[in-house]
């Protein structure tokens, strides 16, 4: 599809419907993750506490241009679809298709040197449209490297779990953006796991009506994938039902009840024996060192039967968002 080609003057921020949309094709070249910043929590100091202004954003991630390879792009995709994952702060995460030819029976799209799924999910870091909610408290430009770091590091950590209960990772690049005075972004492309994420499904007005039964599966589950990746080093801050995406179940039958609980919405949805959870957010998380990952190993019955116990205390599965 034939892009915009007027500019949009570095003395007005953009708006983020015309920065991306369905149809945008956007040239991807492979890229390193930025320096991991000496601060985690991406918070201003306090002598820089203050608004910043959008026009502040972008123009500072305009002087942010990179000099790109002089080989061509990796690839090239195309913006279809924006998720409601996508989150308030840095990223916007859409479903993108991978420009190339496609394999004969068209599961797969073939670039110079890689195969991709025909549909991918591309999350796109963009510190522009940070939200102004907490544009005062955080360094939009230092939660981007922190957000974009987190989630490639634990990707590489956790590359034996991928494609089962975390999305498979195919990379991290940088876009330039040529509307924009070509200022560059951070994407990362990931699998796009069939199946739903459990707030959809479970919706916070709903989920106070789950049954005991499906409750305790649903967490039990989410534990256990919780306590694997601390195992693996990857400590996960960021356990919101949002970023927790069931894939599709058997169901022999079509009007099958899992629970005998007559008003649990679950009854219908969810069958407790053939859960198949799969985590799909690594931007906030801690990295463990060997001392802490066995500490975890000799105390993960215990410490999960505690977190369980605050996490139902705290509604979990009602939460909107929640960090554990």
């Amino acid at each position: 599809m034939s892009q915009p080609m007027d500019q949009e003057p570095a003395e007005r921020p953009p708006k983020l419907r015309k920065t991306y949309y369905q149809g945008l094709d956007l040239q991807l070249h492979a890229s390193h993750p930025p320096p991991t910043p000496a601060s985690n929590a991406g918070l201003m100091k306090d002598s820089a506490i203050r608004y910043v202004k959008p026009i502040e954003l972008y123009k500072q991630s305009i002087a942010e241009r990179t000099v790109l390879p002089s080989t061509p792009p990796a690839l090239t995709i195309t913006l279809e679809k924006r998720l409601s994952t996508s989150t308030r702060r840095v990223p916007h995460v859409w479903t993108a298709h991978v420009r190339g030819k496609p394999s004969v029976n068209g599961e797969t799209t073939r670039t110079t040197e890689t195969e991709y799924p025909p549909l991918l999910v591309a999350k796109i870091f963009d510190p522009v449209f940070f939200d102004g909610e907490d544009a005062d408290l955080f360094d939009a430009f230092l939660v981007r490297d922190i957000s974009v770091s987190s989630e490639v590091k634990s990707y590489e950590k956790l590359k034996h779990l991928q494609g089962t209960v975390l999305a498979q990772f195919y990379g991290l690049f940088v876009a330039t953006l040529p509307t924009q005075h070509n200022r560059p972004v951070y994407i990362i492309l990931l699998e796009k796991v069939p199946g739903n994420d459990l707030y959809h499904i479970l919706p916070p007005d709903v989920a106070e009506d789950v049954c005991p039964k499906h409750r305790d599966a649903i967490l039990d589950n989410a534990l256990n994938l919780l306590f694997d990746f601390c195992e693996c080093g990857v400590n996960l801050q960021d356990m919101n039902p949002r970023n927790i995406i069931l894939r599709p179940q058997k169901h022999e039958v079509s009007e099958a009840q899992f629970c005998t609980t007559d008003n649990c919405p679950a009854a219908h949805k969810i069958d407790c024996n053939d859960l198949h959870l799969v985590m799909i957010d690594f931007e906030s998380v801690e990295f463990m060192d060997e001392q802490d990952r066995a500490a975890i190993h000799v105390s993960r019955q215990e410490q999960s039967e505690e977190l369980k116990l605050k996490l139902q205390e705290n509604k979990w599965l009602e939460s909107r968002m929640l960090c554990v």
